[in-house]
């Protein structure tokens, strides 16, 4: 979810409640003397189940790793990844990525293929109708109400300025799905084609279309994603052009200036196609801490970020400004200094937006991180700040900026500018801090004048834009006018949970230059379960021929208007609502114009952002995934219709070795819910709470948690304190009824604690008492099918265990041998995954993440281990031959032939049985992150998670 919409960032609660709130809410009042409540008071108003959200509030902030002051959201999956690759140095260079992009060299220029598939070649199997079924559970007053088709997050789109039914081109870039074309966007389901195989990595963060090319085709595509977010916007190699659509692409161009960063912003010059501007951010990041959280640090060897300009179509480029008036100020003695946002005249993330005056090209606006908005009346060769930033002192202050020409010949700009301002906090509204939109009215010369047009009293018509953003304003925020309509302005930010006033705010309109506006969030249609935006809102365009007629990106992927408006005023008087007085008043003002229906068009794109897969013992077709920031999803054997079992991130997920019907999944950091009812998305039941709480923080943003392959009803689970256990598929000695009645996740009393999971053994895993490596997290947990009391575990920094009576009563009576200290050539690393030999529980093989060059003397990816019960000690055998200095991500073993097959950043790579070379596993998958990877030899199956192009499969034959 990005650091997700959800204000409160710690507890399963925090990212499950946000969805249930209707379903209680019925009876329950409003208190209409505030706009929205601080948590304890908001739970009141239907934004969690109560004692959930008093669960929440109990427990102490650190559950899956700490907030820290300047980072851009809390300690998630982008953070924890980065730093995977990175242990035990703090940054990876981008001579490490070169590197390791060279290794993997012959994954570049794949196809996208379609279809049931043939043994050795991957085929996508969905989804590609991503399906949020209809649901009670989900409404008007909580999530995403009605039925809905997923996209995963899409960071920008471009559409044709020549648009006509049936013939309307756009673009669109998910996060790490590449580049997608549609040419028929106005009406029914685009056929979306994708597009990015040819790109160096499928991070993308930008694509633009070219003004001065009357047919269309010359179309930019920025890589590396620059919302500086902790949720995958990771970095890229460069910019792409194609002059055929899209067909074929030329890149990377200015590789040397953009690789290892994030691309926010592309613009052309009109009447001169080779004079190019684009921003450039910080994007790949490690942190000071071993587990997410700490400081983030730029990343060694790159160029600086800012805003670059080339005026030979991208042969040569230069820097030309920073957030400050002269970029020479910012350079590579300084940058850990720009970076901690030390350096007043330096942006401490880079330059985020740049647009050119409309009446005068040579007029620049360049919006910054913490820096706010400079011109520049020279094309770039001298600026000036035009508007202060919102608070300069935070890193995460961003200004979206929109300019156009009023009837007078002056360029009005309009400013949507926040940060992280808390809106739990009481008054949030009022805090300086608190997101607004801006206007002025002459900005292309002098000192221009902006006008606060937002309040935080709702008798005031500019309450509308008032803490849209909050508190991701770094992540979820546009503004935008449509050409030629300068009046008008659409604002996005993310939901605003909690706040019955309106329909979330999300998305809001104003006709008459940010004076007032409606919310165009969720639809007309139904008043409990309308149709809705995604919570977290990325970018908008118009049609240009229908200023009212929007289409929109966020984390779910793309929506679109029907360019109609109805009057809903009368929702307002509903008494869930429990609205009155001046909020009474503006709600009915703020659902006066809202959209007649709003329509994702999300059928036949393949962009979810899976973090693993599991597949049912009992049925191979039918899977289970976690995705970023669209929750679990499952498959009975389709590779086209998935359906969503559960909201908010999903991370593990799995089955019983001997009820068909079980599942468990988690959202972040050990949140463990399990299910007896194959997933029925009412059904879910609380397990984690003897996973949470400061002893067990920081865990890993997604914790490690399987389900025993052997024992029904056993789950082991690893947190940031050690390893952990239930036999009772964590009801403990509940009845399932007597569960539902206190543990259900949306309608439970919470009166107890829910949960019954155990530590496993004496010391935990992570302890001093161990010796080295101590600290940090359980970063891997295994089984194996040859006993029911083997296991292995591994933590963040390289320790690695076997257990011999892992199911041993008590729980407290379970041992553990460190194996790690046996040999010498084990990679102080993250410990990505652990293989066990079904056959032989002594026998596993282990793959590390990072890179070899920051441990020279423990350079190795894949070992092969073998534990000797009878001495007690292992020995290690590195099997990664000319793997590369390449992080593995997973790596899992066919047992029928013995091969070897590891993921990367890159996709799969395989080692034959008796080989030492490894080759790609396959022809058929993109360049894309794979971020799992589940094998069933016995079936001779191998399915890879993507991180944003889904789910495929490889039959081994």
């Amino acid at each position: 979810m990005s650091n997700r919409s959800i204000r409160r960032p710690v507890l399963v609660a925090a990212l499950v409640g946000l969805a249930i709130a209707a379903v209680i809410v019925a009876g329950v009042g409003r208190d209409s003397s505030s706009a929205r409540a601080p948590v304890s008071q908001s739970v009141r108003a239907g934004e969690l189940p109560p004692a959930v959200a008093q669960r929440l509030e109990a427990t102490p902030e650190g559950g899956q790793g700490a907030e820290t002051a300047d980072s851009e959201g809390p300690a998630s999956m982008a953070d924890a990844a980065f730093l995977e690759r990175a242990y035990p140095d703090n940054t990876i260079s981008v001579a490490d990525m070169n590197a390791a992009r060279t290794a993997f060299a012959a994954t570049t220029g794949r196809p996208f293929p379609k279809g049931k598939g043939r043994n050795g070649s991957w085929v996508t199997v969905g989804p590609s109708e991503a399906l949020y079924p209809f649901t009670p559970f989900r409404n008007s007053f909580s999530y995403v109400p009605n039925r809905y088709v997923a996209g995963g997050r899409t960071t920008s789109i471009a559409i044709s300025q020549t648009c006509k039914p049936g013939n309307c081109t756009a673009y669109i870039t998910p996060a790490g799905g590449g580049v997608w074309r549609a040419k028929n966007v106005l009406t029914g389901q685009p056929n979306w084609e994708y597009l990015g195989g040819p790109l160096g990595i499928n991070a993308a963060g930008s694509v633009y279309i070219d003004p001065n090319d009357a047919s269309g085709n010359t179309v930019y595509v920025g890589t590396g994603e620059a919302n500086i977010c902790g949720s995958g916007c990771v970095a890229g190699t460069g910019l792409y052009k194609s002059t055929d659509a899209g067909n074929t692409w030329s890149g990377p161009i200015g590789q040397p200036e953009f690789q290892g960063k994030g691309i926010g912003s592309i613009v052309v010059k009109p009447g001169d196609p080779n004079t190019i501007y684009v921003g450039s951010t910080t994007a790949l990041r490690g942190m000071s801490s071993v587990c997410c959280s700490g400081v983030t640090r730029p990343v060694p060897g790159i160029a600086q970020w800012g805003l670059y300009k080339s005026t030979n179509g991208g042969a040569t480029w230069a820097l030309i400004h920073n957030g400050g008036p002269n970029p020479s100020l910012c350079n590579a003695a300084n940058r850990a200094d720009q970076f901690l946002n030390a350096v007043p005249d330096c942006s401490p993330r880079g330059v985020r937006q740049v647009v050119l005056d409309p009446t005068n090209s040579n007029i620049v606006y360049a919006s910054s991180y913490a820096r706010g908005i400079w011109r520049s009346n020279d094309a770039g060769a001298t600026w000036s700040q035009i508007k202060s930033s919102i608070n300069a002192a935070v890193i995460q202050s961003r200004a979206a900026m929109a300019v156009t020409t009023l009837a007078n010949g002056k360029t009005r700009m309009y400013v949507h500018e926040g940060n992280n301002n808390d809106p739990n906090v009481a008054n949030a509204k009022a805090n300086p801090n608190s997101s607004r939109l801006f206007r002025s009215d002459d900005v292309a010369t002098g000192s221009p004048a902006f006008t606060d047009m937002s309040s935080a009293n709702p008798a005031d018509p500019g309450f509308a834009f008032r803490g849209l953003c909050d508190p991701q304003c770094w992540y979820d925020i546009f503004v935008y006018t449509p050409k030629g309509h300068p009046d008008m302005v659409y604002v996005g930010g993310d939901y605003f949970y909690g706040e019955t006033v309106a329909n979330k705010r999300a998305v809001m309109l104003s006709t008459d230059a940010g004076v007032s506006g409606t919310d165009m969030t969720f639809d007309g249609t139904d008043p409990l379960h309308p149709n809705g935006i995604h919570p977290d809102q990325h970018s908008l365009v118009t049609n240009p021929n229908d200023p009212f007629q929007f289409f929109e990106t966020g984390d779910g992927g793309v929506i679109r208007s029907s360019g109609a408006f109805v009057n809903r005023s009368s929702w307002c008087d509903d008494p869930n609502r429990g609205l009155s007085g001046d909020f009474l008043t503006r709600c009915r003002q703020l659902l006066s114009r809202i959209p007649s229906e709003l329509q994702g068009l999300n059928h036949g794109l393949s962009t979810l952002q899976f973090q693993s897969l599991s597949v049912s013992p009992h049925n191979v077709n039918v899977l289970q995934g976690g995705t970023q920031d669209n929750g679990t999803w499952e498959s009975d054997g389709s590779p086209v219709k998935w359906e969503n079992m559960m909201i908010g991130d999903g991370g593990q997920s799995g089955f019983d070795v001997a009820i068909p019907d079980f599942r468990f999944h988690t959202f972040t950091g050990p949140s463990v819910d399990v299910n007896f009812d194959k997933g029925d998305i009412g059904k879910w039941i609380w397990t984690g709470d003897p996973l949470f709480g400061a002893v067990n923080a920081p865990s890993e943003f997604y914790s490690p948690v399987i389900s025993d392959p052997v024992v029904s009803k056993t789950l082991f689970a690893g947190t940031g304190l050690t390893a952990y256990r239930t036999k009772t598929a964590g009801l403990g000695t509940r009845t399932y009824a007597e569960a539902q009645a206190v543990c259900n996740e949306w309608f439970g009393t919470f009166a107890a604690t829910c949960g019954d999971w155990a530590r496993l053994g004496p010391t935990p895993l992570t302890d001093a008492a161990w010796g080295t490596r101590a600290g940090s997290a359980v970063a891997a947990i295994e089984r194996t099918k040859a006993d029911t009391s083997t296991a292995w575990a591994a933590t963040t920094r390289g320790r690695v265990f076997i257990s011999k009576n892992v199911d041993q009563d008590p729980a407290s009576a379970v041992s553990w041998t460190r194996l790690d200290d046996d040999s010498a050539a084990a990679p102080n690393r993250f410990v990505s995954s652990i293989y066990v030999d079904p056959a032989n529980g002594n026998h596993a093989w282990i793959s590390y993440s990072g890179f070899g060059a920051n441990t020279p003397t423990t350079p190795g990816h894949v070992f092969e281990v073998t534990y000797n019960p009878t001495a007690g000690t292992s020995t290690w055998i590195d099997r990664s031959y000319d793997f590369g200095d390449l992080p593995v991500t997973d790596l899992v073993r066919d047992d029928v032939t013995g091969d070897l097959y590891a993921a990367s950043d890159f996709g799969v790579t395989r080692l034959a049985a008796g080989s030492t070379h490894w080759t790609l596993a396959a022809p058929g998958m993109p360049n894309v992150e794979v971020a799992g990877l589940t094998i069933i030899p016995s079936e001779r199956i191998l399915y890879a998670a993507t991180h944003g192009l889904s789910a495929w499969r490889l039959n081994l034959g």
